[in-house]
């Protein structure tokens, strides 16, 4: 019984060193945003949204301050999701792990999110979309990059073209006839 009671108080310890360190980036970033005690009230008494994922990303477990520090936002992104252990992350896991690993200055939110976003969705070789607003990358989903491609390739996307001399299906040369 004895090392029950010293594995909770372990796992005990852990979790209240991870809230004192939110905590603290919390406050950090209200004081940067310039937020006042009646803010707080008002956001503490919002209910969070649900989560997507039973298992949230860790990011202080992840990334340390500065780890992402010199790197482009699609480099830190890739290593981030690296160190997830193939699981995929939402954009705010994303932009929360940038700001910690000082890849960007300000946590990106509104506007900034959505062009991480558009990053994350110019980036098809890195990254993938596993869901709405949460991302993997593409090597994790080695036939689904694959039909991807293809999708994108025969409908005008630009970025795919067909190989020298292939003729287009015959489903294209008909409709072409027919108009």
């Amino acid at each position: 019984m004895v090392n029950l009671d010293e594995a909770k108080r372990a796992i005990l310890a852990d979790w209240e060193a991870k809230r004192d360190e939110l905590n603290t980036l919390i406050a950090a970033i209200r004081r940067e945003l310039g937020l006042t005690s009646a803010d707080q009230q008002r956001t503490e008494a919002t209910p969070p949204p649900p989560s997507t994922s039973s298992n949230a990303i860790s990011i202080p477990d992840l990334i340390r301050p500065g780890d992402l520090f010199g790197m482009t936002q699609v480099e830190a992104i890739q290593v981030f999701l690296q160190r997830t252990n193939k699981q995929s992350a939402t954009l705010q896991e994303i932009a929360a792990a940038l700001y910690r690993g000082k890849a960007t200055d300000t946590l990106l939110e509104g506007d900034r999110l959505r062009n991480l976003s558009s990053v994350l969705s110019k980036n098809a070789e890195t990254f993938f979309p596993v869901a709405r607003g949460r991302w993997g990358l593409s090597e994790w989903y080695p036939n689904k990059s694959k039909v991807r491609k293809r999708g994108n390739g025969g409908e005008g996307g630009g970025e795919k073209s067909a190989p020298a001399g292939a003729e287009p299906p015959a489903s294209l040369g008909k409709e072409t006839d027919e108009k």
